[in-house]
């Protein structure tokens, strides 16, 4: 009995060791993964008229994050909370005015980005600065034709038509003499010569016959 007494004791001492390690061994490494730095966190957020969107990434996944997003002072949901990585797009109402938008993460732990930042929500439908036509200075009006009370000789004259003389030439003088003198001077020259040519011919039979 007193063996066997010994040998349990015995048992008992060599076991302690290695329930002992395992457990610092557990603990260091729980304190590890809680103290070892994460993949360096990265952020990346948008702001439109109507919505805003967030997206974290590379957080410490043994803690956790708290996100909360505001326009104006009003929450725009509830606080939200993640470990790793956060996606989410928020709605922003309706708004006649430029609203500020909010966006607060509380990291878990120093090795994650902590954010408080603030973007502006512009109005829906209106143009930006640059989409603003600029002035352009009134057209200024053609003038208009004056009239003169004159009489033009320019304006008043009608034009000469092409192969038109402007000038009409002078009548021809009055001789006294019809155009058709040349034609009754001509045919009576012919009449005379005829009977010239008759009584020549008229003696030169006469002068045969005897």
């Amino acid at each position: 009995m007193q063996l066997s007494s010994r040998t349990t004791k015995r048992s008992i001492s060599w076991h302690r060791p290695a329930a002992v390690a395992t457990t610092a061994a557990a603990t260091l490494l729980g304190l590890g993964m809680a103290s070892a730095p994460a993949s360096a966190s990265t952020y990346d957020w948008s702001v439109t008229c109507s919505q805003v969107t967030v997206d974290l990434t590379g957080y410490n996944v043994i803690v956790v994050q708290v996100v909360d997003v505001t326009a104006d002072g009003k929450a725009l949901g509830p606080e939200l909370s993640f470990r790793d990585e956060f996606h989410k797009t928020y709605t922003v109402p309706s708004h006649s005015k430029p609203v500020s938008i909010r966006l607060s993460v509380k990291a878990g732990s120093d090795d994650g980005q902590s954010i408080d930042e603030t973007k502006t929500s512009p109005v829906c439908g209106a143009a930006s600065p640059s989409q603003t036509p600029s002035s352009s200075a009134p057209a200024t009006a053609a003038p208009t034709p004056t009239v003169s009370s004159g009489t033009s000789s320019d304006a008043s004259s009608p034009l000469p038509s092409p192969g038109t003389s402007s000038a009409s030439a002078p009548p021809l003088a009055e001789t006294g003499a019809s155009g058709s003198t040349p034609l009754v001077a001509g045919t009576a020259g012919a009449v005379v010569l005829a009977g010239a040519a008759l009584l020549v011919v008229t003696r030169r039979r006469r002068t045969a016959h005897r």
